[in-house]
């Protein structure tokens, strides 16, 4: 049996699934090939294909193989073509030549971001989490312009269930509405009493339900989702809440907070080192929460506020496209 003959019989043997791999990867092994033939080393084929050195000579093997043909001579100088190797150079090189200008007009389209973002978030997604964002997509995409709604947990959500925002920046909620709503987590906080910096409790090692029942509070407006929270949390500990002040948006409360006309009780992100206040821990009586992103679980983002959202959440995948009727 001759080695055309050997050969022919070795590949009439591939599994099925080995001949698709290679056919998958022919574009691969036409690239190796036809890099180092135009600069005449495999490690400078290697380099400009950001490859190893042993990868970029295994695929012009792989090519070899296939086609029965030496398609390079091997030196200690380098590679050159034989003249089986110029008649497929002469087929390939335009493929190859074709392949990398469109690759590198579809990174440059990708790249070509720009239009408007609709971003809902509560005063402390507002303040705290998104400039730094803000910075890094405006940087990358010239072409965005953002509009950001500050707003309560509630009215965030009714905008993005009526499409009038893109995603909500607020925190984790106990149930989704009408499942429509997708959860993104970016990171947990503690919720933290808060007192001005002369106030009796301060000092104190630990706070208790009588201590909170004991002094006004500053609290969030009624019908918002902070103080349904607050107000669940209040009756399950038995804590009567003496309101002084309905005042919304944490900056605020802590304003009022700091000049003695209350104590309140807010989201340890919203607390800086600016801040002239007393802090103490409540993770005795509130359970740890995280704050994320709320995007409509049945609607495609577009652009550049997908852009946006896996700035924030790398994993992030979208809704599959609705079915056609």
């Amino acid at each position: 049996m001759t080695v055309a003959s050997e050969r022919r019989l070795h590949c009439q043997r591939l599994e099925p699934s080995r001949r698709h791999e290679h056919k998958r990867d022919r574009l691969r092994q036409l690239q190796a090939f036809c890099q180092a033939a135009r600069l005449g080393s495999i490690a400078r084929a290697a380099e400009y294909l950001d490859l190893a050195p042993p990868a970029v000579s295994l695929h012009v093997r792989e090519l070899e193989s296939e086609l029965e043909a030496t398609l390079l001579h091997r030196s200690s100088a380098g590679v050159s073509l034989t003249s089986a190797g110029e008649r497929l150079y002469d087929l390939a090189a335009p493929l190859t030549q074709g392949m990398e200008a469109l690759n590198a007009g579809l990174r440059k389209k990708l790249d070509d971001v720009s239009g408007e973002v609709r971003i809902a978030a509560t005063s402390a997604g507002t303040t705290r989490i998104l400039p730094p964002y803000a910075k890094r997509l405006l940087d990358r995409y010239p072409g965005v312009r953002l509009r950001i709604r500050n707003c309560a947990m509630s009215e965030g959500i009714r905008l993005l269930l009526a499409g009038d925002v893109e995603f909500m920046l607020g925190m984790q909620m106990e149930s989704d509405q009408e499942n429509k709503l997708a959860y993104h987590p970016l990171f947990t906080f503690d919720f933290m009493l808060i007192t001005s910096t002369d106030h009796p409790l301060v000092g104190r090692d630990s706070i208790s339900p009588e201590d909170i029942s004991a002094s006004p509070f500053i609290l969030p407006p009624e019908g918002t989702y902070s103080r349904r929270f607050g107000d669940g949390m209040a009756r399950k500990h038995n804590v009567k809440l003496d309101t002084m002040i309905e005042v919304g948006g944490w900056g605020v409360i802590k304003r009022y907070v700091e000049h003695g006309l209350g104590i309140a009780v807010v989201p340890s992100i919203s607390i800086t080192e600016t801040d002239r206040l007393a802090v103490f821990s409540l993770k005795e009586f509130f359970p740890t929460r995280s704050y994320g992103i709320f995007t409509h679980s049945e609607r495609l983002l577009t652009a550049p506020a997908l852009a946006f959202l896996r700035l924030m959440v790398p994993n992030y995948s979208p809704p599959p496209p609705p079915r056609g009727g």
